[in-house]
């Protein structure tokens, strides 16, 4: 149970590096690892004129949706939990961020 400000704080700590670790090992998967562009996935979906910004943005969306579901349903899928949706969110939103600031 979290009681005080501390407390609060070394949980986000530890709940923000297991979310670089799902984003680490998803972004290998998705862009082959190396030196290749880590945004590679999302500005694919530029070839069908979709912005890679507003691609993000679906993606995000479709989590929302899926959190909106399994608070108030039992997930149908074996290994899948609320706790891993809610990381992927909060991994897209500062993938959204960090392409953000390469446009700038």
């Amino acid at each position: 149970m979290i009681k005080t400000q501390e407390q609060f704080i070394q949980r986000m700590t530890e709940l923000y590096a297991k979310s670089v670790e799902i984003s680490r090992a998803k972004n290998s998967d998705y862009c082959g690892g190396g030196d290749s562009d880590p945004f590679k996935n999302f500005r694919a979906c530029e070839l069908l004129g979709i912005p890679a910004p507003h691609a993000i943005l679906v993606r995000m969306s479709d989590k929302l949706q899926r959190i909106g579901t399994l608070l108030t349903n039992e997930a149908q899928v074996k290994d899948e939990m609320i706790e891993d949706t809610l990381s992927d969110l909060a991994n897209y939103a500062i993938i959204l961020r960090m392409l953000l600031e390469q446009k700038l």
